[in-house]
């Protein structure tokens, strides 16, 4: 599910952005279906390496956690794992790199370098300390979005005449990208946190210091709805900008998501047991895809 969401971003920024500002300004020259294909593999190979060297480290803890889930040291050996997420990343990065050169902009290759490398000091150091490793993961949810962004752009400067053209496009487009983006990290970050509650028990035994660990069920619950109500404000401002824009329809698929998060946060207060915070967990993944899903409309009203 998490690879799908990966790579739902990636195909709603460009579907859902690019595409309708560019043809309602009769522009082309975005880059060909066949490389953004090549972005979407890159990315999802290296989101794949990354969540199997995360369960390979996590053996132990996943006994306790989820015993019922588990596949790397049940039926998947640890060796077996390990082969796995080097194969899967290294695809990722030849992918990637592959991509950054046919795009023009080899340089900014080393992105698919570093997101592999984050992804694994996530799991082999950072998920253990509290605040760090949500950062951490919240921070590459938003970048697979801007890492669209930095390729389109540097596409589009291949081709001055049209560079200067679409240039002027510019602010709409990041406006979209830059609130997607922060919608991504603060919905992943909160996520996290209730991820870590759900796995408290596991996590306590093997020393980790997460936010549940640190803080416990009750203050962790009333940071998720702080959290949450920081994310619906955020939105209110958004909407606004959307509605002198003239993008009402996404104005009123936004309130979907609103109505989530303060489900989301009214259920976190009270949250005591690992089940609950699974429940919570679902329903910040739901608001994530209730979310993305809003800029469906800006895709319907090209037409």
């Amino acid at each position: 599910m998490n690879l799908l969401i990966m790579a739902g971003m990636l195909l709603l920024v460009r579907f859902t952005i690019f595409l309708p500002v560019f043809s309602q300004n009769g522009l082309e020259g975005l880059m060909p279906g066949w490389m953004f294909l090549l972005l979407i593999l890159a990315t999802v190979f290296i989101g794949a390496g990354g969540y199997v060297i995360n369960d390979v480290l996590d053996i132990e803890m996943d006994r306790i956690n989820k015993p019922g889930k588990q596949v790397i040291g049940k039926q998947i050996s640890e060796a077996a794992g390990n082969k796995l997420h080097f194969n899967l990343t290294a695809a990722g990065v030849v992918i990637g790199l592959v991509f950054s050169y046919l795009s023009g902009n080899l340089v900014s290759g080393v992105i698919f370098i570093i997101i592999p490398t984050a992804l694994f000091y996530y799991s082999y150091k950072y998920k253990y300390m509290p605040v760090i490793g949500n950062l951490v993961v919240a921070l590459l949810a938003a970048m697979v979005i801007l890492v669209c962004w930095i390729f389109e752009f540097y596409h589009l400067k291949t081709n001055p005449d049209l560079f200067i053209e679409a240039s002027l496009l510019f602010p709409q487009i990041l406006r979209f990208i830059l609130a997607f983006a922060f919608f991504a990290f603060m919905t992943t970050f909160t996520r996290e946190i209730a991820k870590d509650a759900q796995d408290v028990t596991g996590d306590q035994r093997f020393g980790c210091r997460t936010i549940p660990v640190v803080l416990g069920f009750h203050k962790t619950g009333y940071l998720i709805f702080i959290l949450n109500i920081l994310i619906i404000i955020t939105l209110g401002w958004f909407q606004y900008y959307l509605y002198i824009s003239g993008y009402k329809e996404m104005v009123y698929a936004l309130v979907i998501t609103q109505l989530l998060l303060v489900y989301a946060g009214l259920k976190a207060i009270g949250a005591k047991e690992k089940s609950s915070w699974g429940k919570i967990s679902t329903l910040m993944k739901l608001v994530m895809i209730a979310g993305m899903l809003s800029l469906l409309t800006v895709y319907l009203r090209s037409f």
